[in-house]
């Protein structure tokens, strides 16, 4: 009797944790737009006002696609900031991925 609750709170428990884990992923669509609009925000030189306003359209559409809560978007962004501010060749590819962004949210 004791191992088989044992097993269905085991069970159960599995069952929560891969839906909280499902939850918590990143679409890779929105994780794109997300390293473009970190890079729009960190990258020197930034983009123009016009191309500014594509690209903050662009993640908001991504964010919107996405259907994650506002608390999971904000980890979200956080990990993409401290990954880019992390990787010294980010700034780099920013053009190509502010142009990407905008292109795949057209």
């Amino acid at each position: 009797m004791r191992f088989s609750l044992i097993v269905s709170i085991l069970f159960a428990s599995a069952l929560t944790l891969g839906a909280v884990l499902a939850q918590a992923a990143v679409p890779a669509e929105l994780a794109k737009a997300y390293q473009a609009g970190v890079a729009g925000k960190i990258c020197k030189p930034a983009p123009d006002s016009g191309k500014s306003s594509q690209l903050g359209d662009a993640v908001q559409r991504a964010e919107q696609k996405s259907g994650l809560a506002q608390a999971d978007l904000d980890a979200a962004w956080s990990e993409v900031q401290a990954a880019a501010q992390a990787d010294e060749g980010f700034c780099a590819k920013a053009p190509a991925m502010i142009d990407a962004a905008i292109k795949a949210a057209q």
